[in-house]
């Protein structure tokens, strides 16, 4: 069986290329498994931008020879879906789909409400081509009942799983915090809603007012609005990156000695997976979570994590590991086997073999 995997990059304004973090989580990372541990091919070919194929990747009216399956992340451009149906008509090739939001019901707060909320012509788009696609993968069971009310064809749920390859972490690369407990937020600039809606920025107050060695550092979007409501000389800020590469190396050298991973009961943030879970479990960094889809699943309450619903559980549970280094190593080191036992990829790839197996015996 050989499978093209169209992978996305995005064109930065100095005119460079940057991996897309959610290709790499749903194409990259488990299609990459496959060639490594199967007998399947999977050839790799970017697609730059939103729509336009790579000149120096392809002749587009070859590439999808001798392939059984095109796999992409989802489609949202036209000319891209046309470009993957005339190869399907001359080559008689499947194509698979992955959808890993929840575009249905997209939080007001995010930035990118106002270009996919229904009725715009991205999300209509986007229906037209969920409808039409042969197959579709998702991360999540939520997703794939959401994405089954308007499909009559099937949805597979294949969830994310980290690679402990390349999620590679040197503890001698962090700086010493000395007195400092730094907890530790990363996040984009959609992520507004789960900060200030959680009760998690207020709990965040009083902790300062309490524990004078306490900071928080943030890594990614831009969230001023912290800065507002807490000392700014207790607040760190962290540059992130949209470059998923350039994201691992940074990830390695947080200086976090406590994660926190605050999300708003909505229906959007139901679709999302446990990632940050993942990658503060493999940094041994003990973390809190909001009780909501993507962390209650996988958190052990008190075992490999805490679980917080409001002001007043994010302000207690998070004191807990203020206050108790022994709980933080115990939660960090609970955590790293649950991950390194149950969630990577090297031990979950079969999920992926098995869909394509079925989907193209």
């Amino acid at each position: 069986m050989k499978i093209l995997a169209v992978n996305t990059w995005y064109r930065k304004k100095d005119g460079k290329f940057t991996q897309s973090s959610v290709d790499w989580w749903r194409i990259v990372n488990p299609l990459s498994q496959l060639t490594k541990r199967t007998d399947i091919q999977v050839d790799f070919v970017k697609k730059l931008s939103a729509g336009d194929i790579a000149k120096e990747e392809l002749e587009w009216d070859k590439i999808g020879e001798n392939y059984d399956i095109i796999y992409t992340s989802y489609i949202y451009s036209k000319k891209f879906y046309a470009w993957i149906k005339a190869l399907q008509a001359k080559y008689g090739t499947t194509h698979i789909m992955d959808m890993d939001d929840n575009v249905f019901e997209v939080d007001e707060m995010n930035p990118s409400y106002l270009t996919i909320a229904p009725g715009t012509q991205i999300y209509n788009t986007v229906m037209t081509i969920l409808k039409d696609a042969d197959n579709v993968t998702t991360s999540t069971e939520f997703l794939a009942n959401k994405i089954g009310t308007i499909r009559q064809k099937p949805v597979y749920v294949a969830p994310n799983r980290i690679d402990t390859s390349l999620y590679k972490y040197d503890s001698r690369l962090v700086p010493n915090n000395g007195n400092k407990i730094i907890i530790g937020y990363q996040g984009s600039s959609t992520h507004h809603s789960d900060v200030f809606r959680t009760g998690f920025i207020w709990a965040i107050r009083r902790l300062m007012k309490r524990y004078p060695n306490v900071y928080l550092a943030l890594c990614g979007g831009t969230l001023d609005l912290p800065t507002k409501h807490l000392p700014k000389n207790r607040i760190i800020s962290i540059e992130g990156s949209s470059d998923f590469y350039k994201w691992i190396d940074i990830w390695g050298k947080l200086p976090f000695d406590i994660g926190v991973a605050p999300l708003v009961h909505s229906s959007f943030n139901r679709g999302k997976s446990g990632i940050k879970y993942f990658e503060y479990a493999l940094r041994r960094i003990p973390g809190v979570y909001s009780f909501w889809q993507p962390y209650w699943p996988v958190v052990k309450e008190n075992e490999t994590g805490f679980l917080a619903q409001d002001e007043e559980e994010w302000f207690e549970k998070l004191s807990w590991l203020i206050e108790n280094k022994p709980l933080r190593k115990k939660i960090a080191d609970n955590a790293y086997k649950d991950v390194i036992n149950n969630y990577t990829v090297q031990k979950n790839y079969k999920i992926w073999e098995k869909i394509v197996r079925q989907v193209r015996p």
